[in-house]
């Protein structure tokens, strides 16, 4: 903006909007704004009101676009509209009816990269990793899939978004993202993350309030579409609740709190890997934390007692998610009977396994729609196995698993070279992705989660030299003691 205005009295006020921006004024409009349209989204079904709420909250991430060329700062909006925009499904007809609103959006993105732009650096650790793993993506199908399934819309997004887009984006965040004086990079992600789950948690529970006479009807959970993907963003934000309660307590409520949305949600993946993930917070915090064992030991010993006491009551509310729970379990692990009956995972797993030794080398590609007699999935959307090893090795074959192996290889080696309460809870939020992705498409979609994982990745790297971080005694004397036997 500099550029464009010389004078002190206009500066001033542009310096005083950038402020408004990473001010928690701006985070309690962004908050009462989703949780007024997500009530009205719950209270009022197809009315379409998420999708004009979602293009309410876009312009509002276009105002930060505008005025700043922080990208914690663009993330924040964002961030909010995502958690409405998971409500949109199916609405692709919709929303290119509307096309003609994202004019001043895109127009608004130019103006922010030609004036705050800056030259992408791809010195950082992930570089060469995330170029194997591009070259593999686009490779995957080759001379298998037709020209038109390889340059179909949703293929072209998802190859690029997985491979040579995503390297330019981690170039961009690498070049931007900078430890500095006005606030901590690691208070503000943690921060946005809880405020996110926070809604996110919220908001299905308020589903359930405006929609009390069909969970009555039902008997307890019923089936919201986006379930899948609010969970995982309640898993991804997790392990950060935990890293807040480092410095105050309460926050150890809600790590908790977030599963207990992931439960209303009827998420099969994040009731198991939900749990799963909770139990490693635990310990996690449990073993660092010395100052508040008790606290979590008490919490912990409370929450059991009362789950024994309810138990009854518990299962039964949940029981649809259980008995769909267990369903594809004894399905996967004892498949007989007619396959015709098989829950559509189950089918998509196995034919992802007969895919990847038809087409060992290169795979199917992620264009491949030869799996449309499984699921018709809907017109703009992917092909999925729903699992991401079978989708790497189906999709891209050999040279896909090797990529994407030392991808994952790399990342926990830059997480892992600093043992921090920090680049810990970045740990835990990156193995809970994998972990979900394991029965949904997760990380292997572009926006938000890779992109996400991509921005946490920097900044570790970024804080590891910047930001001065206490080391996690246990685990720092454990790898002491390694290297005094070496």
């Amino acid at each position: 903006m500099e550029r464009l205005f010389k004078s002190e009295a206009a500066l001033r006020r542009i310096e005083s909007i950038r402020q408004f921006l990473i001010s928690d004024k701006w985070i309690a409009i962004l908050f009462a704004s989703s949780l007024l349209i997500g009530c009205l989204s719950s209270a009022f079904p197809g009315k379409q009101i998420e999708i004009y709420g979602t293009v309410f909250l876009a312009y509002l991430t276009g105002f930060a676009f505008l005025f700043s060329g922080d990208i914690l700062t663009m993330l924040t909006p964002f961030m909010f509209t995502y958690i409405i925009a998971i409500r949109c499904y199916n609405s692709l007809n919709t929303f290119m009816e509307i096309i003609w609103l994202a004019i001043p959006l895109i127009l608004v993105i130019i103006f922010n990269l030609a004036l705050y732009g800056v030259k992408p650096n791809f010195k950082g650790s992930q570089t060469i990793p995330m170029l194997f793993v591009s070259v593999a993506v686009l490779l995957g199908g080759i001379g298998f899939i037709s020209a038109k399934e390889y340059f179909a819309g949703a293929s072209i997004y998802h190859m690029l978004g997985m491979g040579f887009a995503m390297v330019l984006v981690y170039g961009f965040f690498y070049a931007k993202i900078n430890v500095n004086k006005e606030y901590s990079l690691i208070d503000r992600i943690s921060k946005l993350m809880v405020i996110i789950c926070v809604l996110g948690t919220i908001l299905i529970l308020m589903h359930y309030i405006f929609n009390i006479e069909k969970a009555i009807d039902k008997g307890g959970i019923f089936f919201i579409r986006w379930r899948n993907n609010l969970s995982t963003i309640l898993m991804m934000g997790m392990p950060f609740a935990f890293f807040k309660a480092h410095k105050k307590t309460s926050y150890i409520f809600l790590g908790f709190f977030f599963y207990i949305g992931m439960l209303f949600a009827g998420s099969r993946g994040g009731m198991v890997f939900g749990l799963i993930e909770l139990i490693m917070c635990l310990v996690m915090f449990f073993l660092y934390d010395k100052k508040r064992r008790l606290a979590y030991a008490i919490i912990c010993i409370c929450i059991s007692f009362a789950a024994l006491i309810l138990m009854p009551q518990v299962l039964s509310f949940f029981s649809n998610t259980l008995e769909r729970l267990f369903k594809v379990l004894n399905q996967f692990l004892f498949p007989v009977g007619d396959p015709e009956e098989l829950e559509t995972r189950v089918k998509h797993y196995a034919r992802g396994v007969e895919d990847f030794f038809n087409r060992p080398i290169f795979g199917t590609g992620l264009g491949y729609m030869g799996n449309r007699d499984i699921f018709d999935n809907k017109e703009g959307s992917m092909c999925w196995y729903h699992c991401e090893p079978i989708q790497i090795a189906a999709s891209f074959g050999v040279v896909g698993i090797v990529a994407f192996i030392y991808q994952f290889i790399k990342r926990n080696t830059l997480i892992w070279k600093k043992a921090t309460l920090f680049n810990m809870t970045i740990f835990l939020s990156y193995i809970s992705l994998e972990m979900m992705s394991l029965v949904n498409p997760g990380i292997l979609c572009p926006v938000p989660y890779l992109m996400l994982i991509t921005l946490f990745l920097v900044i570790v790297e970024k804080c590891n030299e910047g930001e001065t971080q206490e080391k996690i005694p246990i685990l720092h004397v454990i790898r002491h003691k390694i290297k005094k036997r070496k």
